[in-house]
């Protein structure tokens, strides 16, 4: 495809030249000896046409004004001028008057003449991207196929190479949300499917005992429900981004002592001591978006780890790229994790194929967002005593509460 520049260039010229022919024509014309009516050449005798023409198409008052003024002009001499008296005639005057209409119709109409060759260049030169937006006008749905690049001039192509390269997140944005909006109706179908049946079971117990440990499968299975929903609503508020307007400075320490109250109970069901470290460090962060990222840390750390064994949630400094940055980190000592799958638990419904402990696979994959979302860099390794598991979540240097 040629230039945008070249082909506005091109007919910008033709217009110019064209102009500049008209332009010299009308001065030649001017300044040729006045014709004779013996030999007046062709074009001369037209152009005296014209100019009779016009002034005889000049509204009669107009032109007897102007036989007035030329007659007053003629007749008037001061007393003892010795120029002479005899002045233009009548019909010489009325000659230069039509010449001088010929002359503004001529440049009228070469006005004319050039606004609509400009006109024909800017719409000619745009050709190309009325015919690109025609065919974008055009599609309809989440159509999102990229626009050709070939096809327009290359002035305008880093601005459809960057459109294109938004319809791609935008196709991936509507893959993601399909892909959620399919596993989130396959993982909320098994438990309320449970629910009912343990419904049913509970209503068809024939004694007390069989009735009360109906319930309390019931129960289990709606706590995970429940769990099951918050999770997919933190999904879908991540997805929708995190408001950088609300990032304050927050206390890691502090918001972690709050997550791990929340925990008590479902810590002391499984026999497990949640202990919270000594060190106290400040980020700059949005307070909501870093608590449920703890909240999944920890609640992962005690459905997953050992029964009657130990999570420790700790926060402190470390040096990165030559920077003192903020870091929380929640450790168990339990299984654990292989080190060839830490890197796909962090994958949205990943779970591990031995995985004893029903789950959703969304509780690391929204660790894993949040802190992609803040910046922050997540490490792994072993957790408690060289046992379970340890995730770390390191803020950028810039994070850091400036009082460090």
């Amino acid at each position: 495809m040629r230039s945008l520049q070249h082909r506005m260039m091109a007919a910008l010229g033709a217009v110019v030249f064209l102009s500049w022919l008209a332009s010299l024509s009308m001065m030649a014309t001017y300044l040729s000896p006045a014709p004779s009516s013996a030999n007046a050449g062709f074009w001369e005798s037209r152009l005296e046409r014209l100019g009779g023409t016009l002034f005889k198409v000049m509204p009669d008052s107009v032109a007897e004004k102007i036989r007035r003024n030329h007659a007053a002009a003629g007749g008037a001499q001061a007393p003892g001028d010795t120029r002479g008296t005899a002045g233009p005639s009548a019909g010489q005057q009325i000659s230069a008057f039509s010449n001088l209409l010929t002359a503004v119709a001529l440049n009228t109409l070469q006005l004319a003449i050039v606004g609509v060759l400009m006109w024909w260049a800017v719409r000619a030169s745009l050709r190309p991207l009325r015919s690109i937006s025609g065919e974008i006008a055009s599609r309809k749905g989440l159509e999102v196929a990229p626009v050709p690049v070939d096809r327009v001039p290359d002035e305008i192509k880093p601005l459809i190479s960057s459109f294109n390269a938004l319809l791609l997140r935008v196709e991936e944005a509507v893959q993601a949300e399909r892909d959620f909006v399919s596993q989130a109706a396959h993982e909320l179908r098994t438990p309320l499917s449970a629910l009912h049946a343990y419904a049913e079971v509970a209503l068809r117990a024939d004694t007390v005992e069989q009735k009360d440990a109906a319930l309390q499968r019931l129960l289990e299975v709606a706590r995970r429900s429940n769990r099951l929903a918050e999770q997919l609503l933190d999904l879908a508020r991540l997805d929708a981004g995190i408001n950088l307007a609300g990032y304050r400075d927050v206390d890691l320490a502090e918001l972690a002592g709050h997550v791990l109250s929340e925990f008590k109970v479902q810590a002391e069901n499984r026999g497990v001591r949640l202990v919270l470290g000594n060190s106290s460090c400040r980020a700059t962060c949005d307070v909501d978006a870093i608590g449920i990222l703890v909240r999944n840390l920890v609640d992962n750390a005690i459905r997953y780890g050992n029964r009657h064994g130990l999570v420790e949630v700790s926060c402190d400094y470390c040096v990165g790229d030559e920077q003192l940055r903020p870091y929380i980190e929640v450790c168990d000592d339990g299984p654990g994790v292989p080190p060839e799958a830490r890197r796909s638990i962090f994958e949205r419904f990943y779970r591990l194929a031995d995985g004893k402990v029903p789950g959703s696979g969304i509780g690391l994959s929204l660790v894993a967002g949040i802190a992609r979302l803040h910046g922050a860099q997540i490490e792994t390794g072993t957790g408690v005593d060289g046992l379970g598991l340890c995730v770390r979540v390191i803020f950028p240097a810039e994070a850091a509460a400036a009082t460090v």
